[in-house]
């Protein structure tokens, strides 16, 4: 494939990214109005559950704020606007470092040492999230 078309896919891919991300983080404000799931996104559910009380409302709305902010600036950044770009780039750096924790280390990793999870479901679980984890790199990279 010629450059050309590898900048279709990584805009395509960063409009995913960006979609995931704000419908994500507008479910936690708003509840599941695109859905008929009982849940939110999972980053928020993920790093909600490690804390209690106030501090996991607060943390979640915070995180929520995070992914609506890193969505909107991923879309921002397809029209190559200079001024939001260094913020683009800390959100989306943000998210990624969060998904690492939260997802591979503590949802992925930690239960298979334990002795928790299956073989098979692990390796399902965990390429899910290293190609999301991946996809924020490639975005973010802009390659």
């Amino acid at each position: 494939m010629g450059k050309g078309s590898s900048a279709v896919w990584r805009t395509i891919l960063q409009i995913a990214l960006a979609t995931m991300l704000i419908i994500g983080g507008c479910n936690v404000f708003f509840g599941n109005l695109w859905t008929k799931a009982t849940s939110s996104d999972e980053l928020i559910q993920a790093v909600g559950s490690l804390f209690n009380g106030d501090l996991k409302k607060i943390v979640i709305y915070v995180l929520a704020a995070i992914e609506i902010l890193a969505g909107i600036f991923m879309i921002l950044d397809l029209f190559r606007i200079k001024s939001v770009d260094k913020l683009d780039d800390i959100c989306v750096l943000i998210i990624m470092i969060l998904w690492l924790v939260v997802f591979i280390v503590m949802g992925d990793i930690l239960p298979l040492i334990r002795g928790r999870l299956d073989f098979v479901p692990f390796l399902s679980k965990i390429s899910k999230d290293l190609v999301i984890l991946c996809s924020f790199g490639i975005v973010r990279t802009k390659i």
